[in-house]
């Protein structure tokens, strides 16, 4: 028995977005195979990974991202939608599965429309996201907040942390900006050091309280397991990705055996805990 099971898989079902973040550490937006998708599918279905995140790019855009989540849950897997979080009310009133979603993950990087615009780009609307939160918590689905912490948020992250808590997420994540990715060109204004990070999130943990906060640093981003449009396994290393196999030739729970930071990975994904709430 592995002494450390697959834990998740984020699925970037999608290299397409509808925002151009220059934090973006992503799939490098272009033209998606989707054509594979169904056989991507099925891989996941077939492997022992417990939880599939459903992200990109911006899964929103796929017009069937709802019905593949229905069908990994019917496997018995728990899905987690991470969206920007723009799209969601628009779908969700044209007949989107909200509730094939065990949890929905959004991202808000400000406490302010500015901040938050500041981060995400002049089309980023604060106010989408907030609607979408309260769409995904009104629907009783559990909701994460994530957040990307860099030197551009860094001095708003206090009055973020009493905002996350009037949202009462089940889990608020906070990610150290990361240089990692083809179309992250922000490191000039978003780099943060990682004592400044850690002193941060510690702070916010204790603002945000009770809401739980589960903190990534650089170093521990690299604790992911990852499948691409194309059905390539990627796991992050210090300057990009680094290819594991495809599961559309091996089994993902082969691919998975053979990666070397199986524990890093298991130790990344803890917060997954809250599912199970």
């Amino acid at each position: 028995m592995d002494e450390f099971p697959p834990p998740s898989v984020d699925w970037w079902i999608t290299s397409r977005c509808n925002l151009a973040c220059d934090f973006c550490y992503g799939p490098k937006p272009g033209r998606d195979p989707a054509g594979l998708r169904d056989e991507i599918l099925r891989s996941l279905k077939d492997s022992s990974v417990p939880v599939v995140t459903f992200c990109g790019g911006e899964p929103l855009l796929v017009r069937k991202v709802d019905e593949y989540a229905g069908i990994l849950r019917s496997a018995g897997k728990r899905t987690v939608l991470n969206t920007n979080g723009e799209l969601l009310a628009r779908r969700h009133g044209q007949g989107f599965q909200l509730g094939n979603f065990d949890l929905v993950g959004l991202s808000i990087e400000g406490a302010t429309a500015q901040t938050h615009q500041a981060m995400r780009g002049a089309k980023a609307s604060l106010g989408d996201t907030l609607n979408a939160a309260q769409l995904v918590t009104g629907a009783g689905i559990q909701l994460k907040i994530g957040t990307v912490v860099s030197a551009v948020n860094a001095a708003e992250l206090p009055y973020l942390a009493k905002f996350v808590q009037e949202l009462q997420p089940a889990v608020w994540r906070l990610y150290q900006y990361s240089q990692r990715g083809e179309q992250n060109v922000g490191a000039h204004r978003h780099r943060l050091a990682g004592e400044e990070f850690h002193r941060l999130a510690e702070q916010a943990t204790m603002l945000a309280a009770p809401v739980p906060v589960a903190s990534s640093a650089e170093a521990q981003t690299a604790g992911c397991l990852i499948v691409d449009p194309a059905g390539t396994v990627l796991r992050p290393t210090d300057s990009g990705y680094e290819q594991c196999g495809n599961c559309l030739n091996e089994q993902l729970d082969d691919i998975w055996a053979r990666i070397p930071g199986r524990s890093v990975i298991s130790a990344n994904k803890r917060w997954l805990t809250v599912l199970d709430q």
